[in-house]
């Protein structure tokens, strides 16, 4: 049986659910973690500060719900979808994407999530007013690239998706494993809430001054290039030659190495280089390994060689992550 709930009440059914507690304590006062209603999992609001809010959702849903959204006023909205899992191949959005929608008025809409539909997103919320103060010009008004963000409450919002840079994808994951409390996670949140929104407007100006161009892939050539990326995640430590991974999902490697970069925002190797370091982040902080067993999970030979590229990453030597 399918739930249908207006989103009003659904946010407030979210509102009224069990705080989670760590170690018997709340952390801070302005993160608020909550038992996801209708499902497994926790629905997550942070307030940093009057007009920006953050939003990370991690659930699983245990019945099919379709939320009825109405018209409504809506503020800058940067979505971020980090997983996205349902026996429904037609959704929306995909792992990996992003969507942006400008302030205004909201269209109204029906969302469906159905049964067992897994779900990781992280959504920033920021009021018009804060985005035109930070944005502004010395003249106090917004480049002409970003005006069509902010638009009247009785005006339809702006909206677009587009892929998640490795960049963006790595801004997400710090924002998700802050390892700070207090005034000082506030500060790091909202400077990583900044960066993504930077990311995100620097495609918005390339687009608007036509130096983002697109060129028109076959809805067949985006299968195979997500198909790269799945056997790419597959096969970190040894990976299959250009040539071998144009081969295996049918597209000449040009249509590939192109394709691939259009969709992700960087090169084949550069994104498997990536999720390497991505994947050795985890395992260093989960301690199961030692650093050498790390290096040649994602496909290191070399200790040096695995050191030098995780200190260009991330900033810090593998030894220190792993303490």
């Amino acid at each position: 049986m399918t739930l249908i709930l207006s989103q009003t009440d659904y946010l407030k059914i979210l509102d009224k659910a069990e705080i989670i507690q760590h170690n018997g304590n709340i952390i801070d006062e302005f993160d608020i973690i909550r038992k996801y209603q209708f499902g497994e999992g926790y629905w997550r609001h942070i307030q940093l500060r009057d007009g920006i809010s953050l939003d990370i959702d991690n659930y699983q849903q245990s019945k099919s719900l379709v939320l009825e959204c109405h018209k409504r006023k809506h503020p800058l909205e940067f979505l971020f979808f980090v997983l996205l899992e349902s026996e429904f191949k037609d959704l929306e959005f995909k792992t990996g994407e992003y969507f942006l929608s400008g302030s205004g008025m909201a269209s109204e809409c029906d969302i469906f999530e159905a049964k067992s539909q897994r779900i990781v997103e992280v959504a920033v919320h920021i009021h018009p007013n804060v985005f035109h103060s930070f944005a502004e010009n010395t003249s106090g008004k917004l480049p002409k690239e970003l005006q069509h963000l902010i638009r009247r409450w009785d005006q339809p919002t702006y909206e677009r998706y587009g892929t998640q840079t490795p960049a963006m994808q790595i801004a997400v994951q710090q924002i998700i494993q802050c390892p700070y409390q207090g005034f000082t996670k506030q500060i790091y949140l909202e400077g990583k809430i900044w960066e993504l929104v930077a990311m995100v407007v620097d495609q918005e100006v390339q687009i608007k001054q036509g130096c983002f161009q697109i060129n028109a892939l076959k809805p067949s050539d985006i299968d195979c290039i997500y198909d790269v990326r799945e056997i790419l995640l597959k096969h970190l430590d040894n990976p299959p030659s250009l040539i071998e991974l144009a081969r295996q999902v049918g597209l000449n490697d040009c249509t590939m190495k192109q394709g691939f970069k259009q969709i992700f925002g960087t090169t084949v190797f550069g994104y498997l280089h990536h999720c390497r370091m991505q994947l050795a982040y985890k395992l260093l902080i989960e301690r199961n390994m030692n650093v050498t067993e790390v290096a040649r999970t994602v496909g290191y030979a070399s200790l040096p060689s695995f050191s030098n590229a995780f200190r260009k990453k991330f900033g810090i030597s593998p030894k220190s992550c792993h303490r």
